[in-house]
């Protein structure tokens, strides 16, 4: 099973793959490798060197990008395929690239279990964690100072644990290597670890990475910091706590405690409470609020700004126009890859704070996008939605109108549901023009450390007044008015709440949606019948609307909570354990 954590048998490809990569300090490339043969690299001569070293830690950072999203970074088959295969939206691939969500969607996925996407993000995982493992068995060796040296021996402990819950999300309980770095002639034959011995190894090195830093410079943003090992360990104990593994999984015999907890226990949620808690209370972190400039600007602010006291953790990108580049569509120099459905649109609230199907709401079908939440503003592009044009310099009208030319519903190129993202493009720019911009993948943030508190408070004990005031503060930072809730909510009316609030305002930010259906064992109900959109129709100056379905969607087998492990690894191991149903 671990040969695939040996391939890099000497470093050279390695410090290949790290070189001008931006996690650490930016250096001169050119004259590295004017005094470096690479090629004669070794462990004795990188580790003798303090640049070297720092590049070859450089190289574990590399692959969070293509982590983040599955196996392929921001492009292709990866968050796109993840959003597709929730109630969130659909893709623009077909064919062989996006295969992952129709198998989802489908309930067709058996056959896909050594799928080159699956594959690849065990294989990068695992790759990364031995990388991990090579740096701290040889870092001391390094002429950098002994201080310096301890910090960066907590950045790939980070790291590695960053792999690790990867690899953790997707497929349960896996094998843990420690830190053993295996040679070419050693056994990989490795079993797995239960879910419980996986987890109670993430936790523990992210406890030892606590000693990082409360803050770094500003050159050194996007390493790990306190907050974010501790941002990590809370949203690893709310993935435990959650029906799927804890204590309704689907294994059975030697596959129940690879797939979760053997037993129920409702104290998981108060120990998640606990994580997100010490968190809050660091005090570093706070919402970026601006409902002065517009309601809810600071949700916007949040989005286009690389360094916050929002923003936990980031995967670094270099400042680019990448998501606009991606999301935006045709008109604007976009390539329009992903398109939101009507069901998605739908649960964004009004101004008011209440549901578009609550008494009182104001909401009106033929005129669906007025007053409403404000993050769906900045979430989401729909018919009549206004963006730069780089012909005019001014912010024209986005038609996305069945057949409207270039963008509209149906025409080549562009959306397939009447919507497209926006979320994390730049109001001044587009997809070729107009400002870079400087923000990450987004990996942890406060928001999200408020809801992981709000939810494992309440299905522990209820909605008390803690989780009231979690969740109050990101409708208030929202620009709902009133963004208060009503009281006396049930324990079950609170679940919704922030299940919906989870929705909005974290969406398209590393497929949360996709895994929070998951471990909340609904994708059989969410994931099961018509998505839909939105199809506008003008007819001069008349315009009508109808929802329609685009496709149909079926989640039927338990088996697709879990992803597959590779069956090549399979086959290389007596002792390594597939997923049930695999």
């Amino acid at each position: 099973m671990m040969k695939n954590i040996n391939h890099f048998k000497t470093l050279a490809l390695i410090v290949l793959l790290a070189i001008g990569l931006g996690a650490c300090k930016k250096v001169d490339d050119s004259s590295f490798l004017d005094k470096t043969d690479v090629g004669q690299l070794n462990e004795a001569t990188v580790f003798a060197d303090s640049l070297l070293t720092f590049r070859f830690l450089t190289g574990v950072y590399t692959g969070l990008a293509t982590t983040y999203y599955l196996d392929n970074g921001l492009t292709g088959g990866g968050l796109w395929s993840y959003s597709d295969a929730s109630d969130d939206s659909d893709i623009v691939w077909g064919g062989a690239t996006a295969q992952a969500a129709p198998a989802f969607n489908s309930a067709t996925f058996a056959s896909l279990a050594d799928f080159s996407r699956f594959k690849n993000h065990w294989n990068n995982c695992y790759n990364n964690i031995r990388r991990a493992n090579v740096f701290l068995a040889n870092v001391d060796r390094s002429p950098i100072s002994a201080a310096r040296r301890a910090s960066l021996k907590l950045e790939a402990r980070f790291l590695r644990a960053y792999y690790y819950w990867h690899l953790l999300r997707n497929y349960s309980g896996v094998p843990i290597i420690g830190d053993k770095v295996y040679a070419i002639t050693d056994d990989f034959g490795l079993p797995r670890s239960t879910f419980a011995e996986t987890v109670n190894y993430i936790v523990a090195e992210l406890d030892a990475c606590a000693a990082l830093p409360k803050t770094t410079k500003i050159e050194d943003f996007g390493r790990p910091t306190q907050g974010a090992a501790m941002g990590l360990k809370s949203k690893v104990l709310l993935l435990a706590a959650s029906p799927l593994f804890n204590g309704q999984n689907p294994g059975t015999g030697s596959n129940k405690s690879l797939a979760g907890y053997d037993n129920l226990d409702n104290n998981r949620w108060k120990v998640a409470a606990d994580a997100a808690k010490a968190v809050m209370d660091l005090g570093t972190y706070n919402l970026v609020k601006d409902n002065t400039t517009a309601p809810g600007y600071g949700y916007y602010q949040m989005m286009i700004t690389r360094n916050t006291e929002e923003h936990i953790f980031q995967v670094m990108k270099s400042t680019n126009r990448w998501y606009e580049t991606y999301l935006l569509p045709v008109s604007r120099g976009g390539q329009a890859y992903s398109y939101p459905t009507q069901e998605l649109v739908d649960t964004y609230a009004m101004k008011n704070g209440k549901n578009i199907n609550e008494a009182g709401s104001g909401y009106v079908e033929a005129n669906m996008y007025k007053d409403r939440d404000p993050r769906f503003y900045y979430s989401i592009l729909y018919d009549g939605s206004l963006w730069l044009n780089n012909t005019t310099n001014t912010k024209t009208v986005v038609n996305l109108y069945a057949n409207a030319p270039g963008d509209g519903l149906g025409t080549s190129g562009s959306t397939k549901t009447g919507y497209l993202y926006r979320k994390f493009c730049h109001e001044g720019s587009g997809g070729n023009f107009g400002i870079s911009n400087n923000i990450g993948l987004v990996a942890i943030r406060y928001a999200e450390i408020l809801l992981n508190y709000a939810e494992a408070l309440n299905e522990f004990g209820g909605p008390s007044a803690e989780v009231y005031q979690a969740v109050e503060q990101i409708r208030e930072r929202a620009g709902l008015n009133p963004f208060k809730l009503p009281l006396l909510l049930t324990k079950e009316q609170m679940r919704e709440v922030i299940r919906n609030e989870r929705r909005v305002e974290l969406t398209y930010e590393e497929a949360t949606r996709f895994f929070d259906i998951k471990r909340w064992k609904l994708a059989e109900t969410l994931i099961n019948g018509p998505a839909t959109g939105m199809r506008w129709t003008r007819n001069g100056s008349t315009t009508t609307g109808a929802r329609f379905t685009f496709e149909t969607r079926k989640f039927t087998n338990p088996q697709m909570y879990y992803f597959p492990i590779p069956q090549s690894e399979i086959n290389k191991s007596q002792v390594l354990i597939q997923n049930p149903g695999w």
